[in-house]
C-alpha cells in the first residue's frame, strides 16, 4: 500500500496516543494487527474513512472551515460531492454548504456514535481523504 498521508500529515499523529488511534481504527473497521505499524494503520484509516464518507458523508463543525478552505478545488469538489453539493458553485459557497450538511451529520453522529474518535481526528485526515477520493475517481 502506498502512503496516503504526507510526512507532514504523519507528523501530526506522532504524539497521538496509540490507544486512541486503535479506537479510531476500530470505528473505521480497520483490522488491528498484533504489532502496530502506525503509518500502515493510518493509511488504512484514510481508505476506510473515504469509504465511510462515500456511504454517509462526513461530520463537520464550524471549526473545520479553515481545513476545508485549505483544500484545492479538486479536493473540495470530491468532499462536496459526498454531500450532494454542485461542483459548479464557487469555492466559498461549496465550503459553506459542506459545513451546513456536515453539521447535520455531526449532530446525528454524536447522537448515535457518541464515543467515536472520527469527528475528533477528521481534520487531521481531511486532506488525505480528499486526495484519495480524487485519485480514486481518476
Amino acid at each position: 500500500m502506498s502512503d496516503l498521508l504526507t510526512s507532514k500529515e504523519l507528523a501530526m499523529f506522532e504524539n497521538a496516543p496509540e490507544d486512541e488511534l486503535v479506537d479510531l481504527a476500530i470505528d473505521l473497521d480497520v483490522p488491528i494487527p498484533a504489532e502496530i505499524n502506525r503509518t500502515g494503520l493510518l493509511n488504512a484509516c484514510v481508505q476506510n474513512l473515504a469509504d465511510l464518507a462515500e456511504r454517509e458523508g462526513l461530520p463537520f463543525s464550524d471549526y473545520d472551515r479553515s481545513d476545508l478552505e485549505d483544500l484545492d478545488e479538486w479536493e473540495l469538489d470530491a468532499i462536496a460531492a459526498l454531500h450532494g453539493i454542485d461542483s459548479s458553485l464557487g469555492m466559498e459557497k461549496k465550503v459553506t454548504l459542506v459545513l451546513k450538511t456536515g453539521k447535520k451529520k455531526y449532530k446525528m453522529w454524536r447522537k448515535h456514535r457518541p464515543k467515536s474518535q472520527i469527528p475528533i481526528y477528521l481534520p487531521m485526515f481531511l486532506a488525505a481523504v480528499a486526495r484519495h477520493l480524487v485519485h480514486r475517481k481518476s
